[in-house]
């Protein structure tokens, strides 16, 4: 029996038009968005007549998936990192860790202070190796720290089939973040120490350096894939096969909380990375991925909300096709997360795995539209952008020339005027700030990393601005023009508006700042008077809560300092008005 069967086919025209008729005078088109590698999005998507070029799961061009078996019965590998500061502190959370749900862990080696083979047994104490994936975090120091671990392996009795995790060598990333040069010398003796233990890779291409930078997806898959492709000249170079070389590598991606471009990232990553393979003439063309969710995304004010966050960036990468997906804990951009934030993030997972059954479908997004088209356009966008790194020399030399840094500065610089004009809403952040939080308390926790690319966060300027309003404590006045009906709407807008900068609201006088809040014909009535007359009072910076339109002059020559509406820089209009209540910044 055929559902379909006595109804007419829906041609797209007709899907055009049953859309459009909700949109109360709107164009479809209107609903177009375009990213920040101009790729468009479109409000519907359908065939089109495209040629289905996704393949089938485990073979080229692996699009849908690294093998055609899927992942195992419980899922995906759930990836702990581990940063706890001191050698018994990491055991103590490792052992937790892999007895309470997690598959393997992620050692954050400067962070816990490993500085010696002896520091690494220490903290994988009580660990039965044959059983526990381990890799190591990229990071300086990090090719001492894998032969320490092979050493430990090899002192355990591990046998080399059992072996599995990464070394976490990645000498271009480990530059790009923390500084230095990109010394590929130690890449070939990492891979022969490994040459029998197929579980485990050598070489890590840490992807996430990029992203957390701000690097578009699209230049945070070329610069994977120049990355990738010079260390298979150096390996090349020291007499390793092309074959071992490839699977040698592992690389890492960020996934964050936009969930179908983080999907069609992965996606594409395997798409391209086959296509680097093919043409290095090798049949070992599946790229091993795994997922760390977004650092940038994160938010130290109401951080709850990174819950959510957490939640939908590993969704994204688990369906996305990562053999091992890392949540960072909802607190770790506070401090050194404590074992309720491991918790969660380890949960967060599990429950995706074992209540979802996520990884029991392989390639579960394949087959939509959207989907398939934004990966396509994204492996092509981010294949031209890797063509042109090669043309200029490789990643070491655009590393070097300063080229990279100014590639992922626009793409930061575009998204930070987003978030500043909340076209792209910082939930708990630019939207719906709570300045009665009491804020979460955790130790401190490691140094950022001060590279050329060190991670940005969306939220930092925002919570600049708190910082300063919510230990100065100021307090600006509403003046609502006539009565509630007319002032409503626009009195919440500026109450959440000011408590961005942590700043409370009162319709008392006495503060220096007023913002002025009423209906379009209120403001025309009495918008010159209501200024002139704070001005007299001695109010020294006027707000309007809306746009001027044709009477921004009027108003202005009136005392009115300044305008806010849905789509003002708020960065620049909060720190205005903290500058106005004399708060430091």
């Amino acid at each position: 029996m055929r559902l379909a069967a006595g109804f007419e086919p829906a041609t797209r025209d007709d899907w055009a038009d049953l859309a459009g008729s909700s949109l109360r005078g709107r164009t479809l088109e209107s609903l177009t968005t375009v990213t920040d590698d101009g790729i468009r999005i479109e409000p519907l998507y359908g065939n089109d007549g495209r040629t289905d070029r996704a393949g089938l799961p485990g073979a080229s061009p692996h699009t849908r998936g690294s093998t055609d078996a899927g992942r195992s019965a419980s899922g995906w590998d759930v990836r702990a990192l581990v940063l706890d500061e001191g050698t018994a502190a990491a055991n103590a959370t490792v052992l937790d860790e892999l007895e309470r749900g997690s598959t393997s862990v992620l050692l954050d080696r400067a962070a816990i202070g490993v500085e010696s083979a002896d520091d690494l047994a220490a903290v994988l104490d009580g660990v039965f190796l044959e059983m526990a994936p381990v890799a190591l975090l990229p990071g300086p120091g990090t090719a001492n720290a894998a032969g320490w671990l092979v050493d430990l392996w090899d002192r355990r009795g591990t046998p080399a089939a059992d072996r599995s995790g990464a070394l976490g060598l990645d000498p271009i990333g480990v530059a790009a973040r923390h500084g230095g040069e990109s010394d590929l010398s130690a890449l070939a003796p990492a891979v022969a120490s490994v040459a029998d233990a197929p579980g485990v890779h050598a070489i890590t291409v840490d992807a996430t350096v990029w992203a957390d930078a701000g690097a578009s997806e699209a230049w945070e898959l070329a610069c994977s894939l120049a990355t990738g492709v010079a260390y298979l000249r150096a390996l090349e170079a020291d007499s390793v096969s092309i074959d071992d070389a490839l699977g040698a590598l592992t690389f890492t991606y960020s996934a964050d909380a936009d969930q179908f471009l983080t999907i069609a990232k992965f996606r594409a990553a395997r798409r391209l990375w086959d296509s680097v393979a093919g043409a290095c003439g090798s049949a070992v063309r599946a790229q091993h991925q795994t997922a760390v969710t977004s650092a940038a995304m994160l938010a130290r004010f109401d951080p709850w909300v990174n819950l959510l966050r957490g939640a939908v960036a590993a969704f994204s990468a688990g369906i996305a096709g990562a053999s091992a997906v890392t949540v960072r804990p909802f607190d770790s951009v506070i401090g050194r997360t404590d074992e309720f934030g491991r918790r969660t993030a380890r949960n967060t997972q599990l429950l995706l795995t074992e209540e979802s059954g996520l990884a029991r479908v392989i390639d579960p997004a394949g087959g939509s539209w959207f989907v398939e088209d934004h990966t396509e356009q994204l492996a092509e966008a981010a294949w031209e952008r890797f063509r042109s790194i090669e043309a200029d020399g490789g990643m070491v030399a655009a590393l070097a020339s300063g080229r990279i840094a100014a590639e992922v500065g626009a793409t930061r610089t575009a998204r930070a005027a987003r978030a500043a004009t909340r076209i792209d809403a910082i939930t708990g952040v630019t939207e719906f700030p709570d300045v009665d939080e009491v804020p979460l308390v955790r130790a401190d926790g490691p140094a950022p990393a001060e590279g050329p690319l060190r991670l940005h966060r969306l939220a930092e300027p925002f919570e600049a601005l708190r910082d300063a309003g919510g230990t100065a404590a100021p307090v600006v006045r509403l003046v609502s023009l006539g009565p509630l009906a007319e002032h409503s709407a626009r009195s919440s807008f500026a109450a959440n508006l000011i408590a961005v900068a942590g700043i409370r609201t009162t319709d008392e006088p006495g503060s220096p700042v007023a913002v002025l809040c009423g209906s379009d014909e209120r403001y025309a009535a009495e918008a010159a008077d209501t200024a002139r007359a704070l001005k007299a009072e001695g109010v020294a910076h006027v707000v309007l809560a809306g746009r001027p339109g044709d009477h921004e002059a009027e108003w202005r020559e009136a005392g009115v300092d300044g305008f806010a509406h849905a789509h003002s820089d708020i960065l620049d209009a909060l720190g205005r008005i903290l500058d106005a209540l004399g708060v430091d910044r």
